[in-house]
C-alpha cells in the first residue's frame, strides 16, 4: 500500500516505475518483475544512479536507441522511471534494444509515445509523489548518453525516429493531408499558438518518411513547416521581413542540432513565435491610441525608472484611467508589461553579446542580478545562464 498511488500512475501512463531502496533492494511498480530495462540492467540503474545523487531535482539519460529514462533520489532510495519513448522504434530496432538490456521481449510492454511536455509532466509529478514534494518550473538536467551505449555503431541512430517502415503502404505512409495543413496555417494566421503547436505534434505522427536518416528527415519537416507558417504568418499580419527573419533564425536552430527532439522543440518554438507576434499584432489593431502610445513610452524608456505618473503625464491623461485602459485592452498591467519588455531585450544581449549576467541585468534596469533572474525564468522557464548555453550563436561560444 505504501507506493500505490505510484501504482497507479504507472498503470495510467503505462510507464515502468522501480524503486531501489537504500539497502539495493529493487521494488517494481508494474505488472511483471523482470521484463524491464530498469530491472535487467545494473549498469543502466547506475548511470541514473549517478545522475540523481546529490541532486535536488530529477535527471534525464538519453541512450544511443533515443529512448528516455529519468531518476530522482530522496531520503528513501531512488526510483526510476522508464523506459519513455518519444517515437517508436522500428520492429527490428525495438528487439535489439530489449536485447541489449537483457529484456524478455515476449513480456515487454507495448511501447507508448509522449511528447516532450508529456514526458516532463510525467517526471516532475512521479518524482512530486516519491519524494513528497512538488516539482515546479524546475530544469530536468539531460545527462550524456549511458555510457555503454555511445560506442555503438554510428548507423544506429539513422532510424531510431523513422515513423513508418519501409514495407509499409506509401498511401497510408504518404504526406499529411491538406487539411491539416490548412489547420496549422490558420492558427498561425489567427495567432492561436497553442493549437499551431498541437497541430504540428499530431502531423508528426503521420508524417511521411522525408530521408532514410532519422535526423534529416525530422529537420527537413521543421524546415517545411516553419517556412508555411511564415507565410502564414505574413497573411496574419506580420511584415514579410520580420516573419522571415523569425522563421530563419528557427531554422538554422534546427540544423544545428544532432537530437531529433531539440529539432522538434526549437520547430515549436517557432511556431510559438509566429503565433504569438501575429496575436499581438491582431491585439495591437483593436488597441486605443493611448494603449499603443504607452507601449512605445515603455520600449523607449525601458532602461529607465518607469512610473505610471510619469506616462500618464506623458500622454496627458489621468494615470488610473491609463491604468484601467491599458489592462481592458491588453490584458496585463502595465509594470508587467515593462518587465516583458526588459525580459525581451535582456534576451537579445544574453544571445547577441558577452555581457555577464549582472551587467546585462544593470543595463536593463533590474534592482539586482538575483531578481533578474527570478523575472526571467518566469517568463522563458529558464534561468539566463541556461538560455545563453541553449541559444547563444556558435560563433560566441566557440571563441
Amino acid at each position: 500500500m505504501k507506493y500505490i498511488n505510484l501504482r497507479r500512475l504507472s498503470a495510467l501512463t503505462r510507464t515502468d516505475l522501480v524503486i531501489e531502496s537504500c539497502d539495493g533492494v529493487l521494488t517494481p511498480l508494474f505488472h511483471s518483475l523482470g521484463d524491464s530495462p530498469l530491472m535487467c540492467s545494473p549498469a543502466l540503474r547506475e548511470s541514473l544512479r549517478d545522475g540523481a545523487a546529490g541532486s535536488d531535482v530529477p535527471c534525464v539519460i538519453r541512450d544511443d536507441f533515443g529512448v528516455y529514462f529519468a531518476a530522482v533520489a530522496s531520503e528513501s532510495g531512488i526510483l526510476y522511471i522508464g523506459p519513455l519513448y518519444f517515437s517508436l522504434l522500428r520492429t527490428g530496432k525495438q528487439q535489439e534494444f530489449l536485447r541489449y538490456y537483457g529484456t524478455n521481449a515476449e513480456s515487454a510492454r507495448t511501447a507508448h509515445t509522449s511528447t516532450l511536455p508529456e514526458m516532463y509532466d510525467l517526471i516532475l509529478l512521479a518524482a512530486s509523489v516519491f519524494c513528497r514534494k512538488t516539482f515546479t518550473d524546475c530544469e530536468l538536467p539531460l545527462l550524456g548518453r549511458h555510457t555503454e551505449l555511445s560506442e555503438r555503431d554510428s548507423r544506429t541512430d539513422q532510424s531510431d525516429f523513422v515513423i513508418r517502415e519501409e514495407t509499409q503502404d506509401d498511401d497510408k505512409a504518404y504526406r499529411h493531408s491538406y487539411h491539416e495543413e490548412q489547420q496549422l496555417m490558420q492558427a498561425i494566421r489567427t495567432g492561436d499558438a497553442d493549437t499551431a503547436v498541437i497541430v504540428a505534434e499530431s502531423m508528426d505522427s503521420d508524417s511521411g518518411r522525408l530521408s532514410k536518416q532519422s535526423i534529416r528527415h525530422w529537420k527537413n519537416v521543421a524546415v517545411i513547416g516553419l517556412s508555411l507558417c511564415a507565410r502564414a504568418a505574413i497573411e496574419g499580419g506580420l511584415p514579410p521581413s520580420y516573419a522571415y527573419r523569425v522563421s530563419g533564425y528557427y531554422i538554422q536552430k534546427c540544423d544545428a542540432q544532432t537530437d531529433e527532439a531539440r529539432v522538434r522543440q526549437y520547430r515549436n518554438d517557432g511556431l510559438r513565435e509566429l503565433a504569438g507576434q501575429v496575436s499581438s499584432h491582431l491585439n495591437r489593431k483593436n488597441s486605443s491610441v493611448y494603449t499603443e502610445r504607452c507601449k512605445d513610452y515603455i520600449r523607449k524608456h525601458f532602461r529607465e525608472k518607469i512610473y505610471l505618473d510619469n506616462i500618464a503625464e506623458a500622454l496627458g491623461i489621468s494615470p488610473g484611467y491609463l491604468s484601467k485602459l491599458f489592462h481592458r485592452e491588453t490584458g496585463t498591467r502595465i509594470q508587467d508589461y515593462v518587465t516583458e519588455i526588459r525580459i525581451d531585450r535582456a534576451s537579445n544581449l544574453l544571445l547577441y553579446s558577452e555581457l555577464s549576467l549582472a551587467e546585462i541585468a544593470e543595463y536593463v534596469n533590474f534592482p539586482s542580478q538575483s531578481y533578474f533572474g527570478q523575472a526571467f525564468r518566469k517568463h522563458k522557464g529558464c534561468t539566463p545562464r541556461h538560455f545563453r548555453e541553449l541559444n547563444q550563436p556558435k560563433e560566441y561560444w566557440e571563441k
